[in-house]
C-alpha cells in the first residue's frame, strides 16, 4: 500500500494547490477589476483633463483679437472714405493757388509794361504811374503770399499722400494683426486637441471592456467548491483501502482486493469528474484571458498610436500638439509685433490727419490776408479805368488795364471760392477727425487689453508645452499595479497548469493500480474457479454516507452494487453552487 499512499499524498497536495490558487485567483480578479475602475490609478484622466483645459482656454482667448480687427475695419472704412475724398478736394484747391500765382506774374509784369507807356506820357501820365507803382507793389505781395501758400499747398499734399498711405499701411496691418501666423495655429491646435481627447475616450473606452472577460474569468473559480469535496472523497476512499494478509483465507484476500478494487473504481469515477472540473475551470480562466490580453493588446496599440500622432517632434502626422504650441508660441512675439506696429500707425494717423487740419488753417490764415491785398487791387483797378477815361494821353493802355481789370476780378473769384472751400473743409474735417481720435483712442485702450490678455495666455501655452510632452509621454492606461496583478495571474494560470497535469499522473497511476489488483484477483479466481465475488464488508455502504456530492453517492452504488437511499441523497447536490 506504500504506492497507494504516495498517490493519496500527491492528490492531497493537488487538492491543497488548487485550493490555494483558487483563494489567490479570488483575491486578485476583485483586485484588478478595483484597478481598471479606479481612474485616479491611471495616467489618462489626468491627460484628457489637462487637454480639456487647454481647449477650453484656446476657445476663451483664441476669437477676440481677430473680431477686433474685423470690427476696427468695418468701423473705420466709411471715415476712411471720407477722409479720402475730403483730402482730394485739397488737388482741386492746389489748382486755384497755382493760378492765384500766375495771375499775380501776369499782373505784375503787365503793370511794369503800364508804367513803362505812362512814363513816356510825362508829365501827364504822372497821376497813372502812380497808380501802376501801387498796382505792381500789391502784385508782388500777391506773388510773395501765393509763393506761401504754394508750399503749404504742398506740404499739405505731402502729407496728404502720407496720410492715404497710413491708411493703406493700417489696413493692411490690421489684416496681417488678424491672421498672423500664431492665431492661425489655434484652429489646427483646437482641432488637434479634439481629436486627441477623442482618441483618448475611444482608449479609455477600450480600456473600460476589460473588466468583462475579468468578471467571465471569475466563475471559474466557482468550480473550486466541487473540485474540493470531489478530492476529498476520493481522499476518504483511498483511506479506506487496505492490504490483505498473506496469512489469511482466499475469502478474506478476496473481499479485501474487490473492496480496493470497488474503491479505486469510485476514486476514478471521481477523478474523472475532477478532472473534467479542472479543464472546464481552466477552459474559463484561458478564453477569458485571452480576451483580456487582446483588449490589452488593442489598447496599446492606440497608446502608441497616440504618442506617435500627437507627440511627433518633426509635426509630420499634421496633429503633433508639441508642434503646433510651438509653432504657435514662436509666432507670438509677431503677433504682438503687428499689434504694435498696428498702434503706431494708428498714431500716426491722427497726428497726419491733425496736422493736415493744421496746415488747412494755416492757408485760411493766409487767405484772409490775400483778402484785404484783393480789395486794394480792386480799388486800384477802379482808379486806373477812372485816370484811363479822363487821360487821353494814356488811352494807349486802355486794354491793358481792362486785361488787368480781368485778372483782377478772377483772382478775387479764386480767393473767394477758394476761402469758401476751406471754410467748408475745415468744418467736416474736424468733426471727421474728431471722431477718428475719439475712436482712436478706444481702440488704444482694447489693443492694450488684448495684448496683455495674449501675453498672458501665450506664457501660459509656454508653459503647457513641457507639462503636454511630459503627460503624453508617461501616458499610462494602466498603472504598474494593474501589470503586476496580470503577471501574478499568469503565474498562477501556469501553477495551476502543473497542478492539473499531476492530479493527472495520480489518476494514471490509481488505473495502473487497479489493473495490478485485477490481476491478483483474476488469479485468485482461477485457482477457486469462479468468476465474481460478493464483499462481505459494509464499509463500501459506510463511505458513501459521508460523500458530499449525490452523482458520487449514486456511482458508488452502482460500483458497490446497492442501492443508495434517497435520505442519503440529500434535497441539492453539494458543490453545485458556491456564494461569494
Amino acid at each position: 500500500m506504500i504506492k497507494i499512499d504516495s498517490i493519496r499524498d500527491t492528490i492531497r497536495n493537488c487538492s491543497e494547490a488548487t485550493e490555494g490558487i483558487y483563494a489567490k485567483l479570488g483575491e486578485s480578479f476583485p483586485g484588478l477589476l478595483s484597478v481598471t475602475k479606479n481612474s485616479g490609478s491611471s495616467s489618462l484622466p489626468g491627460l484628457k483633463a489637462f487637454l480639456n483645459d487647454l481647449d477650453r482656454g484656446f476657445s476663451a482667448y483664441s476669437d477676440g483679437g481677430a473680431e477686433f480687427f474685423s470690427g476696427w475695419n468695418t468701423r473705420n472704412m466709411d471715415l476712411f472714405t471720407v477722409l479720402g475724398e475730403k483730402m482730394a478736394s485739397l488737388d482741386a484747391i492746389n489748382e486755384r493757388v497755382a493760378q492765384i500765382r500766375a495771375d499775380s506774374e501776369e499782373l505784375e509784369i503787365i503793370s511794369l509794361n503800364a508804367m513803362v507807356i505812362s512814363i513816356k506820357s510825362g508829365e501827364k501820365g504822372r497821376a497813372f504811374s502812380c497808380i501802376t507803382e501801387n498796382l505792381k507793389k500789391l502784385s508782388a505781395r500777391m506773388i510773395s503770399l501765393s509763393n506761401e501758400l504754394l508750399l503749404d499747398e504742398q506740404r499739405l499734399i505731402e502729407k496728404n499722400i502720407a496720410f492715404k498711405n497710413s491708411v493703406k499701411a493700417l489696413l493692411s496691418g490690421s489684416s496681417e494683426a488678424s491672421r498672423t501666423r500664431s492665431l492661425d495655429t489655434v484652429p489646427e491646435l483646437q482641432e488637434s486637441l479634439g481629436q486627441a481627447q477623442s482618441d483618448l475616450d475611444r482608449m479609455s473606452s477600450e480600456a473600460s471592456r476589460v473588466q468583462s472577460p475579468i468578471h467571465e474569468a471569475m466563475s471559474g473559480i466557482q468550480l473550486q467548491d466541487i473540485i474540493r469535496q470531489s478530492i476529498d472523497q476520493i481522499l476518504l476512499a483511498l483511506a479506506e483501502m487496505s492490504a490483505h494478509s498473506a496469512s489469511g483465507t482466499d475469502e478474506d484476500a478476496l473481499d479485501c482486493l474487490t473492496l480496493n478494487i470497488e474503491l479505486i473504481e469510485i476514486c476514478l469515477r471521481i477523478a474523472d469528474d475532477v478532472q473534467k472540473n479542472l479543464d472546464a475551470s481552466l477552459a474559463i480562466f484561458s478564453a477569458n484571458w485571452d480576451a483580456v490580453h487582446k483588449i490589452l493588446t488593442s489598447v496599446e496599440a492606440l497608446r502608441k498610436s497616440f504618442l506617435s500622432r500627437y507627440l511627433d517632434p518633426h509635426g509630420s502626422s499634421g496633429k503633433s500638439l508639441p508642434v503646433l504650441l510651438d509653432r504657435m508660441t514662436s509666432g507670438f512675439s509677431d503677433y504682438i509685433g503687428q499689434i504694435s506696429l498696428y498702434q503706431r500707425g494708428q498714431k500716426a494717423m491722427v497726428r497726419d490727419s491733425a496736422f493736415i487740419l493744421s496746415e488747412v488753417k494755416h492757408l485760411r490764415t493766409l487767405f484772409d490776408t490775400i483778402r484785404p491785398i484783393i480789395s486794394r487791387l480792386q480799388h486800384v483797378r477802379i482808379t486806373q479805368q477812372i485816370e484811363v477815361a479822363k487821360n487821353p494821353a494814356i488811352s494807349a493802355v486802355k486794354d491793358t488795364v481792362d486785361y488787368m481789370s480781368d485778372l483782377i476780378m478772377k483772382a478775387d473769384i479764386r480767393v473767394q471760392e477758394t476761402r469758401n472751400e476751406l471754410e467748408a473743409f475745415i468744418a467736416e474735417i474736424e468733426e471727421v477727425t474728431r471722431e477718428f481720435g475719439t475712436t482712436a483712442a478706444a481702440d488704444q485702450t482694447e489693443l492694450e487689453r488684448i495684448k496683455q490678455e495674449r501675453t498672458e495666455f501665450f506664457h501660459r501655452m509656454k508653459d503647457s508645452q513641457g507639462s503636454l510632452a511630459s503627460s503624453v509621454m508617461d501616458l499610462r492606461v494602466f498603472p504598474d499595479s494593474f501589470q503586476s496583478l496580470c503577471a501574478e495571474i499568469e503565474s498562477l494560470f501556469a501553477t495551476f497548469r502543473g497542478t492539473k497535469d499531476s492530479f493527472k499522473n495520480a489518476s494514471s497511476a490509481l488505473k495502473a493500480v487497479s489493473i495490478e489488483l485485477h490481476a491478483t484477483r483474476n488469479a485468485i479466481f482461477s485457482q477457486k474457479g469462479i468468476s465474481s465475488w460478493q464483499i462481505h464488508d459494509s464499509r463500501l455502504r459506510d463511505l458513501v454516507t459521508r460523500f458530499t456530492i449525490t452523482s458520487h453517492k449514486q456511482a458508488a452504488g452502482e460500483i458497490g452494487g446497492f442501492e443508495v437511499e434517497q435520505s442519503d441523497l440529500g434535497i441539492f447536490e453539494s458543490g453545485e453552487v458556491t456564494l461569494f
